[in-house]
């Protein structure tokens, strides 16, 4: 077990499993030499990218438009965790979204072997494997079950080595001690930027489709006759520490309610119950709240939305991905790492990187702004 300073010890578990994994893998297996890859005959791509958190996801979907604009014609495949495959599924510039559901899969070996089979059903000219935040064990994995010609994956991250770097044969150094701002988007375009592979657009596209966002219309369409500006609040995040105290939600909603009238929309995930309760006991302004929808469902009706007003977390990326002017509240977090990119979209940061720094009078003033009411 490593004393060094910084790794706990369920971290050097964690890494002395992948070691030793990586070592058995070596045992057995042998990445093939890299294949030749003419980027004109290119005809399916693999995307693994099968890490829970939204936001890694959704940062990785310039990535994705980068590859189609560089192979128009290929068949591309994501393969996404559970917990990503719906917002994913219609993605515009993919074509399929394989769901790889480790849960079931531990429960049923039979469900597994149709997942490797779909995966290996196509002959992969390039799969890559977009690596930020840690390297995967599993995607590297997939990536190298996949068959793919051309395999391209991290060779270290942040000076640490891929114990299964050997699964690729195309290796990249991944690493931003020097650039330690640089945003998500771009991070995940560094793994693709090694193969001249990149694009200028990195706007977040979600998919939405006409019947979702004729959906989203309806649901709002009483509440918008009554308020002709509708603005969303997002009280909850999966961090604590990203977390701005709900009473100043509720303070925000008041106030722009008595200034210009807006009404509240409230959206809530699965674990947001305490923070979203604390700011409904205190809103004044009228207000419909969202929960238990599904994902698709939630990014249509905030996509009719005014102005959004989130916590750092997933639901901001999300948000990003709509028509909807995005307003981030960041605490500890580096925005210039995270907040969603775009003109329409800003945030705020507290001083000092504690969320509760940030004032009613400073989220009323840029929303304000952002309404074209200040």
């Amino acid at each position: 077990m490593s004393d060094s300073p910084g790794v706990s010890p369920l971290d050097a578990i964690e890494q002395w499993f992948k070691n030793t994994v990586a070592f058995l893998l070596r045992l057995f297996f042998r990445s093939t030499p890299r294949g030749e890859l003419s980027f004109d005959e290119v005809k399916n791509v693999l995307v693994v990218r099968q890490h829970d958190q939204l936001g890694d996801m959704l940062c990785a979907i310039p990535l994705l438009r980068a590859l189609r604009e560089r192979f128009p014609a290929a068949h591309t495949i994501l393969v996404s965790s559970p917990v990503n495959y719906e917002i994913m599924r219609n993605q515009p510039f993919t074509d399929d979204v394989l769901n790889y559901d480790k849960e079931r899969f531990l429960r049923s070996p039979l469900l597994f072997f149709q997942f490797v089979r779909a995966l290996r059903s196509r002959e992969y000219d390039l799969a890559v494997v977009p690596t930020t935040v840690s390297v995967s064990l599993t995607s590297n994995i997939i990536a190298f079950a996949s068959g793919a010609r051309v395999r391209l994956g991290p060779e270290s991250l942040a000076g640490r080595a891929n114990p299964t770097a050997f699964l690729f044969n195309v290796r990249v150094p991944l690493g931003w001690e020097n650039d330690v701002h640089r945003h998500q988007t771009f991070r995940n375009l560094d793994t693709a930027a090694s193969l001249g592979i990149g694009t200028e657009n990195l706007e977040i596209v979600l998919g939405i489709t006409e019947s979702e966002r004729a959906e989203g219309q309806q649901f709002l369409a009483s509440f918008r006759r009554e308020h002709k500006i509708l603005v969303g609040f997002h009280p909850g995040a999966g961090k604590v520490a990203n977390r701005l105290a709900a009473r100043r939600f509720a303070e925000v909603a008041n106030t722009l309610h008595d200034r210009f009238g807006i009404g509240a929309i409230v959206t809530a995930g699965p674990m947001d119950d305490g923070p979203v309760n604390a700011m409904l006991q205190s809103v004044r302004s009228p207000f419909l709240l969202i929960r238990n929808k599904p994902i698709r469902s939630v990014a249509a009706i905030v996509g009719e939305l005014n102005l959004f007003i989130t916590n750092d977390t997933g639901i901001m990326h999300v948000a990003a991905g709509t028509s909807a002017p995005t307003l981030s509240l960041f605490g500890p977090t580096d925005p210039l790492q995270w907040a969603p990119r775009g003109q329409k979209n800003r945030y705020i940061r507290s001083e000092g990187n504690d969320i509760q720094g940030i004032t009613t009078a400073q989220i009323v003033e840029v929303a304000a702004q952002m309404l074209s009411l200040a």
